[in-house]
């Protein structure tokens, strides 16, 4: 069985699955791509992130073949799909527990159900999945706050504190008495999720404020939302600290290029994360990518417009395509060029003309192979999973223009619906 504690994240291999096992003193960790946590304190149990609705079952088995002490809490630390869908299993098993979230959770689910199929698709696409997937059924909190709440169990304090980042329900739990802190999403074991190209706004600044308070608790014990357990007091710290300051140089870039009058096409090409940092083992970019994370700060601060006045109010994209076909002499002449630039490893700039021949000319055959090739190229040279995802959907639906069948994820692929 994988370790999933460490006291030197800066040599650790990250891991994301484990068969459940104790990870402190009275913790037990389900890890299933996302860690959920059962905490025993006196004789309640409390249950920090219940998990994937799909994996309820089988984590209230874990859980309750580790105690049976009733539960008496349940923390969202945020209300994602894969945080705060599992706790259906103990509530038929007649556990009554406070549901404590952040006031916006509410809200996410209200948007949950009115874009359903959005969502759905945007999964799809995200995680190649073979079909569009999304839940339909929630678990409401019963208890929210705004900024902070304390509540006690028994002996220990429960202190909750409203922390935007990846999203604006997110929140992280500190139990002072055992120094430990559980973040959820705000650190994941790779560079921060704060700026996926398919969700609404994500928050940097926030993000690396309510870190750099975090450092300051003195946790031992940190449990993150997804890969390893740090313990040690100053591991917590170096990881909080290291990963404010991963999104601080990217902030501090975009602020200053925002307010030289650069246009965002400039700034997106120019801002580059620290080195340095992007090489720890808990921020490298395998799931979001740094330059997502600057589109959504010049989101954030400068509206969505990119600076190019054509597109302010632009004609369709298929239009535009049929002109720049045109103007280049027809379809096979582009696609003749989108497969010099290919052979010569150009994937960026190929990927534009395969997308300008297979827009104006959807049935040109060598147009959706040329797509095809790219998207597989491009595929096959990009680390982050989300930019995967889109590269693998594009490359997909030349395969299915052409009569291929689509092609799964490979074996490697951190799928989120991986089996227990």
């Amino acid at each position: 069985m994988p370790s999933m504690v460490t006291t030197d994240p800066a040599h650790a291999a990250p891991c994301f699955f484990a068969e459940p096992h104790e990870v402190a003193p009275g913790v037990l960790l389900f890890a299933n791509f996302v860690n959920n946590y059962a905490l025993q304190l006196g004789d309640d149990l409390v249950i920090v992130d219940p998990g994937f609705e799909h994996l309820s079952t089988l984590f209230h088995e874990a859980v309750r073949a580790w105690t049976r002490a009733p539960l008496r809490v349940a923390v969202y630390t945020h209300g994602h799909a894969d945080h705060a869908f599992g706790l259906r299993a103990f509530l038929e098993a007649g556990d009554r527990p406070l549901i404590i979230a952040q006031e916006n959770c509410i809200a996410r689910f209200r948007r949950y159900e009115r874009t359903h199929g959005w969502n759905a698709f945007i999964n799809q696409r995200q995680f190649s999945l073979p079909q569009p997937m999304f839940p339909r059924s929630f678990v409401t909190p019963n208890l929210v706050f705004h900024d902070r709440l304390s509540e006690r169990i028994g002996n220990f304090t429960l202190e909750f504190r409203a922390a935007r980042g990846e999203t604006d329900d997110a929140c992280y739990l500190f139990i002072p008495e055992k120094r430990y802190l559980f973040c959820g999403d705000l650190i994941i074991w790779m560079s921060p999720n704060c700026g996926n190209p398919q969700k609404v706004q994500r928050y940097p600044e926030d993000w690396a404020l309510a870190l750099e308070t975090m450092a300051g608790l003195g946790a031992e014990y940190l449990f993150p939302g997804h890969g390893l357990v740090i313990h040690g007091t100053e591991a917590v710290r170096t990881v909080l600290l290291d990963t404010a300051r991963y999104l601080r140089v990217l902030i501090d870039q975009v602020l200053e290029r925002m307010n030289r009058g650069e246009q965002p096409e400039e700034i997106f090409h120019a801002v580059e994360p620290d080195r340095e940092l992007s090489s720890r083992p808990y921020l490298l970019p395998h799931y979001d990518h740094p330059k997502f994370i600057v589109r959504n700060l010049l989101r954030l601060w400068g509206g969505w417009w990119n600076g190019n006045a054509a597109d302010l109010l632009p004609a369709p994209w298929a239009t535009q395509a049929r002109e720049i076909v045109r103007l280049a002499g027809g379809a096979d002449a582009v696609v003749a060029r989108g497969r010099e630039l290919l052979e010569a490893g150009e994937t960026v700039l190929a990927a534009h003309l395969a997308e300008w021949v297979t827009r104006a000319e959807p049935n040109h055959r060598g147009g959706q192979e040329l797509k095809r090739d790219v998207y597989a190229a491009r595929l096959q040279e990009e680390p982050s999973l989300m930019a995967q995802g889109i590269y693998r959907a594009a490359m997909n639906d030349a395969r299915v223009a052409l009569g291929e069948d689509p092609l799964p994820p490979s074996s490697g692929h951190l799928g989120i619906l991986r089996p227990a």
